[in-house]
């Protein structure tokens, strides 16, 4: 009796253990070519679809699109600075309207990103929040290491493709209003102010200099100033011709009174040494 018993409990299990295999099989086989989209266990009894790339990992409703479209922005970025020699996955969460006053964010743990959470719609968050954080996931893994804060913000406003022209509107207005701060008075000091000029004038100087350059020039004066000089008044001589910050904030002015107007703006001709 007791080896009918044992027999016909290694069968169950064996029999359950085929079942399992050939279900997993089936449900890889039915995945469309060239995306890899797998499930993830979250509760007892339920599932929910799981993307992953070479870039992101996303999980929840709507998986697969959004991470195809997290990609496709990645992309972009290493065409438009170069590609990243220290690339980890990471996280990008969706949880729409439960951020409060906060659009999204980007979570850091050198050296690596931890998490992107956007608090948005996908439609919402397209060439806006979504491109904005992960320009600071991008160029976290691009430069090895978070840089100044006016930079950080000016570069993933600069992301934000479908609000440029009102970005460059409000550079003029704020401007026109007397509300701007010294760059000397943001750049270096790493914190957010109440009236958000860090972001306004951020975007204006990085517009103006990419404008000036190019984004892959940006890039490379990004990389002389986070690994080579870890001075600002060097980097602007060497790339842009511009003996310090302030003489830099000069030239910029006169470009913000002009409407800043990328199209109007002169090319820098050659690195200086």
């Amino acid at each position: 009796m007791k080896r009918n018993l044992l027999w016909k409990a290694a069968f169950l299990v064996g029999y359950a253990l085929a079942l399992a295999v050939f279900w997993l099989a089936a449900a890889r086989g039915a995945e469309p070519d060239g995306e890899r989209l797998t499930r993830t266990e979250t509760e007892v009894g339920r599932r929910v679809p799981e993307y992953r790339s070479e870039y992101v990992r996303v999980a929840g409703p709507n998986a697969a699109e959004i991470g195809r479209r997290c990609d496709a922005i990645v992309r972009a970025l290493e065409e438009r600075y170069g590609t990243p020699e220290y690339w980890r996955v990471f996280p990008v969460r969706y949880a729409p309207n439960r951020g409060g006053a906060v659009a999204g964010y980007t979570e850091y743990a050198e050296p690596n990103v931890t998490e992107v959470a956007i608090f948005q719609t996908l439609d919402e968050s397209v060439g806006a929040t979504l491109d904005h954080e992960l320009t600071h996931a991008f160029f976290f893994y691009y430069l090895h290491k978070n840089f100044d804060l006016m930079l950080n913000e000016g570069l993933a406003q600069h992301s934000e493709y479908a609000s440029r022209a009102r970005l460059r509107e409000l550079v003029c207005a704020r401007y026109r209003a007397g509300e701007f701060a010294p760059l000397a008075a943001l750049y270096g000091s790493n914190r957010y102010d109440r009236t958000g000029l860090i972001y306004t004038e951020g975007f204006g100087v990085v517009d103006f200099l990419i404008a000036r350059g190019g984004s892959k020039w940006f890039a490379a004066f990004m990389l002389d100033l986070t690994h080579e000089t870890g001075d600002i008044d060097l980097s602007l001589w060497r790339f842009y011709g511009y003996a310090s910050l302030g003489e830099l904030e000069e030239d910029w002015l006169e470009f913000v009174r002009g409407g800043q107007d990328c199209a109007n703006t002169r090319a820098v001709a050659v690195r200086k040494e």
